[in-house]
């Protein structure tokens, strides 16, 4: 199974919401870190994880509010990689998914949801 498939199949699992709030948390993570370098594109890749997690709290916020306007779990990944792209930030994206994937256990169960990547 490859990450968009696994991505795919925790959207539309209990764990949604654990994986959205681990994800949203390494991408703010990823983004404090960003501003401690000194690289010419530093803040455009620190201002593509913000626009990341703005995707990720609009999807929180949407399952909780029946009348949130949240994107469709099969168009979330590819709205998220737009956004990446567009600030040169994928590679934090890529570390972002990957250990919130990890933070949740293949039978669906949260397990260490904040844990640092």
């Amino acid at each position: 199974m490859n990450i968009r498939d696994r991505v795919l199949a925790v959207l539309e699992s209990e764990s949604k919401e654990a994986f959205l709030l681990a994800l949203g948390h390494r991408l703010g993570t990823s983004a404090r870190f960003i501003f401690s370098e000194e690289s010419s594109d530093a803040l455009q890749r620190a201002r593509a994880c913000n626009e990341m997690m703005i995707a990720i709290w609009l999807q929180v916020w949407a399952m909780k509010d029946a009348e949130g306007d949240g994107y469709p779990d099969a168009e979330f990944l590819p709205i998220l990689l737009g956004k990446a792209d567009a600030g040169n930030a994928r590679s934090h994206l890529r570390d972002a998914i990957e250990s919130a994937l990890l933070s949740v256990n293949e039978n669906g169960t949260s397990g260490r949801e904040f844990t640092s990547p």
